[in-house]
């Protein structure tokens, strides 16, 4: 359904637990390990499905085919070629990377039940913290930021680092990411009902004061462009330590 993916649709007469029902849906990448047993069905017709992206892969490979908002302004409900550049994916993002807005709401990140998955909360800052335990050697203490979206992984980092280079193929999270560094107001829609949202502000996670803020360095990038960025780009130096958090299934596949 995007290019890479394939689904398990539910329903069959042979089906069994969770596959019984009509409205199963399993989507899986056909490489992985555990489904090599699986036997794939192809249709001599096209598939009756909507592709999010042009071309042959999904997400930041084939939005270089797009044509993206301008840099600097955050996306309208009509700037929707791009799936990364919509309000709504906008709104997921900085629903993820910061958790801690919706408290001056009091509207909870995730449905509040008891067995909420609480733990997968906070995500870009574990990752980020993740790289910090490895306890990588201080050279110059720099970090890189691969794929920042909104920026909540590179704020964290820049509590530990002296300079953060970050950038996200994404003009829209890259606008959003800078106004937080600016400190300017930013809201978002968090689902409630159905089609029922309320708006809430985005909040910093504890720690994130100014001081750490303008250790932040927000750019509009490639990811497969890295090299150029180390012989070109002003600026862009060397780094004791770098993430990549959710991106290396949305680049293109490896050049054999």
């Amino acid at each position: 359904f995007d290019g890479k993916h394939s689904m398990i649709v539910g329903g069959s007469f042979m089906s069994t637990g969770d596959e019984a029902s009509v409205f199963a849906r399993f989507h899986f990448r056909p490489h992985f390990l555990q489904h090599s047993g699986f036997r794939l069905v192809a249709s001599d017709e096209d598939a009756p499905a909507t592709h999010l992206f042009a071309g042959s892969f999904s997400g930041q490979a084939a939005a270089r085919d797009e044509d993206v908002v301008d840099e600097g302004n955050i996306a309208s409900d009509n700037d929707n070629s791009n799936v990364y550049e919509t309000k709504d994916l906008l709104s997921m993002y900085l629903g993820l990377h910061f958790p801690q807005s919706g408290s001056k709401e009091d509207v909870n990140p995730i449905l509040d039940h008891a067995n909420s998955p609480v733990h997968g909360l906070g995500f870009p800052q574990r990752v980020a913290n993740l790289m910090v335990s490895l306890k990588p050697v201080r050279t110059n203490n720099r970090a890189l930021d691969v794929g920042c979206a909104v920026g909540g992984s590179s704020f964290e980092l820049a509590k530990e680092f002296d300079h953060v280079e970050a950038f996200d193929f994404s003009d829209n999270f890259v606008a959003a990411a800078r106004q937080m560094q600016s400190g300017e107001e930013l809201t978002f829609k968090v689902p409630i009902e159905g089609d029922i949202a309320k708006e809430v502000s985005v909040v910093h996670e504890p720690g994130v004061d100014a001081a750490v803020l303008k250790k932040v360095n927000f750019f509009q990038g490639d990811a497969c462009a890295l090299s150029d960025y180390a012989d070109s780009k002003e600026g862009f130096g060397t780094f004791d330590g770098a993430i990549l958090a959710n991106l290396l299934c949305r680049l293109p596949p490896l050049r054999k």
